[in-house]
């Protein structure tokens, strides 16, 4: 490490621990391989700028360094504590680091919530410590801290057995110490450098929000990234992804556990479209993370950031020595929504004359392997196309061609100076000089088509949704209730309740007790009717023929005893029959509110009636929401060209019903007695919008 003074003072704390100057190492071995001797040979062989300082009282001297026998002893305050002792060592040596005045701890040891009962106990005496004393302890049984710029290793990961850490803009934070680890190793290989790594382990005070946050804040990160196994503060989480986009700063995350778990806890249709990863992804989406499969996929698309070779726009220029290749590439950018779009005439002119007769000029442009003979080709149509103005970025394929490898390189590093426009190499079977010249002039390259148009698409699909995030609304979800038993309400209790604060969109109906005498109502002859049997046991009454449409007036006494008579044969508790005038219209829509004991509410809208159990078409977003996000969530659904007016049949007014949907989510967010509100269907004529079926759960 060429670092020799610490970075500028910082008030987050853990700024203060990624920046400590004072690194006590408790149960510090003079062994460099074992856990409690490896921070100590790492940060020697980094040239950390600080202070280490071993404990272990059972030696005077560890790796070279003055051994303490206590963290009392030091005689000073520490800004660093790494324990590696055993579980149940691990609360005293806290306490007496906060009574010496440590600012902050990593603790590697294992023993605590993921062992059991007893181990949980002791992990929540941590916490409390921590949030006593406003001291921070990441961990337990976590794989620790770096910090590149200051050359702080507080971690045992082999990662670092045969690298040093390279300073970068990019900064990752793990809930897996294996996966983080991985990541080190990975970013080492790739040739990038990195600024502050985290791995969270059992998260007994520090967690995966409060890392996001600071990186939000710390002004030399510029990419995040993210490996997430299960958030436990969603709203600082969300808060803090939202000051990421308003930094400006690309969040990138995989996501471990695609089931849903979650959606076996709710009966309705939305409930069990929002499971678990579907709410992840719904974060993801509003709060514009990236997410990827894989964190090569990840430093890819970090690779590109790194070297400065973000493009404004979607549209790429290909150049290739292989015309299969050139179509792959094409290919591989239709995928990714980016457009091969067509040069300027003017540079289509000057290709023309560059070409051998039987070359065409256009995009992607086929050098063939003339280029091997015509080096001067290679140079002049680069040139031509790092000045063309309708593309954004370049997108070179190259394979082997080692013996004029050199000349290649130079015509790239001569345009990309010339003209500064961002270029991406795929280079199969590069050599290793060719490769590092390149990128050291900001200029990245891969090895595979694949692999280079997926980065690419990733970041330009990544700074959509982070300006798309940064315009969405300030996090607040309140301390209502989410969670505990619930009670359900037959539709006719539920629509009295949405009627209250909406009357205008439940249609009007009775409820006919089973003995009233309906032959004394006057019913319209022109008009149909729908009869539903009553029962919050019946939560989808059309299964068991609870249902019956486009009733005639003179049918309705027999119909509305045929269904008396199955609520007997149920041998269910029923309310009676609801009556209502069929109510005509031009879309159905299902609309979903629901409160998540981990993300709070919730509101997921789509196509309605029976195609939400055939073909889901549905958007999930979390609570609060604008109308203009919800009218996006409505245009975003495949049904949106159904609902904008499609041969012949009446489109929807998509302002106005998304402001009745933003009204309805308002409503449920802030009335801390409903638990899940689910309208299906929710019909649409115009701007009219109407409730003829709603499922409600409430608090007990």
């Amino acid at each position: 490490m060429s670092n020799t003074k610490a970075p500028g003072s910082e008030t987050h704390r853990l700024a203060r621990l990624l920046s400590a100057r004072s690194v006590a190492v408790v149960g510090a071995s003079s062994d460099p391989t074992k856990i409690s001797g490896r921070p100590i040979a790492y940060m020697k062989r980094q040239g950390f700028y600080g202070e280490i300082l071993p404990v272990n009282p059972s030696r005077p001297e560890i790796q070279g360094l003055r051994s303490y026998p206590s963290l009392s002893a030091i005689g000073h305050p520490v800004d660093l504590v790494i324990i590696g002792t055993p579980g149940e060592m691990v609360e005293g040596i806290v306490r007496e680091g906060i009574s010496a005045g440590a600012r902050g701890f990593v603790i590697f040891s294992s023993g605590f919530a993921e062992s059991g009962e007893d181990g949980r106990k002791l992990q929540e005496r941590l916490s409390q410590l921590a949030r006593e004393t406003g001291t921070a302890i990441i961990g337990p049984n976590c794989l620790g801290i770096i910090s590149a710029p200051s050359g702080l290793v507080a971690s045992f990961t082999t990662a670092l057995e045969e690298n040093l850490t390279k300073e970068g803009g990019f900064s990752f934070v793990s809930q897996s110490g294996a996966l983080a680890a991985y990541w080190l190793d990975m970013i080492s290989s790739a040739g990038l450098g990195f600024r502050h790594w985290i791995s969270t382990g059992n998260e007994s005070d520090v967690d995966l929000a409060e890392s996001v946050e600071f990186l939000a804040d710390d002004e030399g990160t510029q990419v995040i990234g993210l490996y997430v196994e299960d958030v436990k503060n969603t709203e600082r989480f969300r808060q803090a992804l939202k000051k990421a986009a308003n930094a400006g700063k690309p969040v990138f995350a995989i996501k471990a556990g695609r089931s849903s778990s979650g959606a076996a806890a709710a009966a309705s249709h939305t409930g069990a479209l929002a499971g678990d990863d579907a709410l992840y992804q719904a974060c993801f989406d509003q709060y514009g993370v990236s997410r990827v499969d894989s964190l090569s996929e990840m430093i890819g698309a970090a690779k590109l950031y790194a070297m400065n070779s973000v493009p404004r726009g979607d549209r790429v220029g290909i150049l290739s020595v292989s015309g299969g290749a050139g179509v792959l590439l094409a290919d591989e950018c239709d995928h990714h929504d980016l457009l091969v779009t067509p040069y300027e005439a003017s540079t289509l002119q000057k290709l023309s004359a560059l070409l051998p007769a039987f070359g065409t000029a256009g995009n992607p442009l086929d050098l063939t392997g003339s280029v091997l003979q015509n080096t001067a080709m290679f140079e002049g149509t680069l040139d031509a196309i790092g000045h063309d103005q309708n593309i954004d970025i370049g997108v070179l394929f190259i394979g082997l061609m080692h013996s004029i490898s050199a000349s290649l390189t130079q015509s790239i590093l001569q345009t990309k100076a010339a003209t500064g426009k961002p270029f991406v190499v795929v280079w199969t079977g590069a050599r290793k000089n060719s490769i590092e010249r390149l990128e050291a002039a900001n200029i990245p390259v891969f090895t595979d088509i694949p692999e280079a148009i997926r980065a690419l698409g990733l970041v330009r699909s990544s700074e959509r949704r982070r300006q798309k995030a940064a315009l969405s609304l300030d996090v607040s979800i309140g301390s209502g209730r989410y969670g505990g038993p619930t009670t359900d309400l037959s539709e006719v209790d539920g629509k009295a309740l949405i009627a209250k604060q909406f009357p205008d969109i439940v249609p009007s109906g009775f409820l006919a007790k089973y003995d009233a005498d309906l032959e004394k109502i006057q019913f319209d002859p022109n008009q149909r009717y729908v009869l539903k049997l009553q029962s919050s046991w019946l939560l989808h009454k059309s299964d068991v023929g609870a249902v019956r449409l486009g009733v005639k007036p003179e049918d309705i006494q027999t119909v509305f005893e045929n269904l008396i008579s199955l609520g007997w044969q149920l041998q269910i508790n029923f309310q009676g029959v609801l009556i209502e005038p069929m109510v005509p219209f031009d879309h159905e829509l299902v609309l979903g509110l629901r409160k998540d004991p981990t993300f709070g509410p919730i509101l997921t809208v789509g196509r309605g009636g029976t195609a939400v159990e055939m073909d889901p078409d549905v958007c999930i977003r979390l609570l609060p929401l604008s109308t203009d996000e919800v009218r996006k969530m409505l245009e975003g659904l495949r049904f949106a060209r159904m609902l904008r007016g499609f041969r012949g049949k009446p489109g929807a007014d998509i302002p106005a019903v998304a402001k009745q949907i933003s009204n309805l989510a308002n409503w449920f967010a802030n009335d801390e007695t409903l638990a899940e509100v689910e309208i299906n269907p929710l019909v649409v004529c115009g701007s009219d919008v109407r409730v003829l079926d709603a499922l409600i759960r409430t608090y007990k």
